[in-house]
This record gives structure tokens, sequence and C-alpha cells, in this order.
């Protein structure tokens, strides 16, 4: 299985390259490659060649000679880019979501960075049973004291940083579960939405297989637009949603009589 993250000792220079670009996309916008080039000291042609396996890795997208690490409509950003945005408001909304766990329960979780909050705050509720296709989730869980990991398999997708595909939504639909725990790329009016279908086809399996279902959503998730459509955020027993949110986005999912709770 691949380890959540790899760092070797003597890191080319193309991987150190590569690092100072991700860093200087957490700023959110483009970058303009030919400024990239100059910036970093490097010919047009070795910066195309480090831009093409960051690409490759899902980590950023090319627009008309300039790159972005931020989700559009076909894309989502890369784990290691989302991991590290708003991370204050999904630490509040896993405080909230492990209100709604209990000792001794099945849940499964998706591979999201929100979700992956959850962890942190695992042993309020231990023993209990996790299922996930994320990898940071098993890498996190597999030596913690009273959770039982069971890993969903599939195939390995290194923008999302977890497992998909045909072996992943077969595995969890062998499974009935107490909870399903997710987050999702973007809300647009009562409907959850992604860019990936694949990623459409795991987080449905695993609403059917659960009793009570969770969603964590924090404000970013309100302000952009993706593909396709997940689910409707009123199939959700509990829709968590970060208080930094724009009161107008509250006011209208409550008034759709989506079931909020604020945090």
């Amino acid at each position: 299985m691949p380890k959540a993250s790899s760092a070797p000792k003597n890191r080319s220079k193309s991987d150190i390259r590569k690092s100072q670009i991700l860093k200087l996309l957490l700023g959110g916008g483009q970058l303009v490659i030919k400024d990239l080039a100059k910036q970093l000291d490097v010919s047009l042609m070795t910066i195309h060649r480090d831009l093409a396996d960051l690409e490759a890795n899902g980590a950023i997208t090319r627009v008309r000679g300039a790159i972005s690490a931020e989700k559009s409509v076909l894309f989502e950003s890369s784990y290691l880019y989302r991991e590290q945005k708003h991370v204050a408001e999904k630490r509040r909304l896993a405080q909230a979501a492990i209100k709604h766990i209990s000792a001794g329960m099945a849940v499964v979780w998706d591979d999201s960075t929100t979700v992956f909050q959850v962890s942190e705050f695992i042993r309020d509720v231990t023993p209990i049973t996790v299922l996930s296709n994320g990898l940071p989730v098993l890498d996190r869980l597999a030596t913690e004291p009273g959770v039982e990991v069971i890993a969903l398999g599939g195939k390995y997708h290194r923008g999302f940083n977890g497992f998909f595909g045909i072996q992943c939504e077969q595995a969890i639909k062998s499974y009935r579960v107490d909870v399903a725990l997710m987050s999702s790329t973007t809300v647009e009016g009562n409907f959850l939405y992604t860019q990936d279908e694949h990623v459409v086809r795991i987080k449905r399996a695993m609403l059917e297989a659960a009793n009570t279902s969770i969603l964590l959503i924090d404000s970013s998730k309100f302000e952009y637009s993706a593909l396709n459509k997940v689910a409707d955020l009123r199939d959700f027993d509990h829709v968590i949603v970060s208080k930094d949110t724009d009161q107008r986005h509250i006011d209208a999912l409550t008034q759709a009589g989506v079931k909020l709770e604020l945090a």
C-alpha cells in the first residue's frame, strides 16, 4: 500500500522546486508559467517538466499559460492542497460530528480532508470500527488503540490520496454500517456536487450502506461549482455546517428543510 507521505532524505532539485511551486499556490489564484520559471531561476523547459509531474499527480491544473491548484467545475484540488486549507473550521466540524458517534459503532468515512479531522477525536468513541477509502485515514488509525480499521481497497488516486473504482464500490456494498461520514467539493442549492464520477459512486455507496448519515461542510464549499450531483442535503440525518458560512446560505438551507447544525 502506498505511504500517506514519503519524503526522501536526499531530495532532488526537481522535488524541491515542485514543493516550492505548491507553497506558492497555497495563496490561491493562478501563477503564470513564464513568471514562475523566472522566479525559480530555471528554463521554461525545466519548469514544464516539473509541472507535467505535478499535473499527472493531480496536484495542479494548467489554464492558458498559467497554473492553479484551486478547484473548478471539472477539477478538484489535490489532497495536499486541501488539507492545508480551512483547518480550524474542519476541526470544529469534526468535534461536532464525533458527538453523533458512539462506542461500538461501525463507521464508513470518505477520503475528504474535512472528515479526516475526525480521526483526531476518535479516542472519545472507542472501541469503534472504521471503514475508509482514504489513505491518510487508514494510515492515521492503523495503530490507534481501540480502532478496528477496514481498508475498502480499489485503485489508488494520487490527487485524492484515496482508493476508488469497482472494487472499492463493491466492498462498500458488502457491509452494513451505523454511520456514513462524509464531505464533498461543493454545495449548490440543496444539493451536494463533486467533479469526478468515480467519487460520486463511492459516496453514494457509502450513503446506501449506512443507517445514519453525517455531512460536514466548511464555508468554502459554497464558493465553487462542480459537475456531478452526489445527493440531496435533505437526505442526510445531520448536516454540520461551519458557523463561518455566509448567513444567506444558512437561511436557504434551513428554509429548504435541511437538518442543519452549526459548528
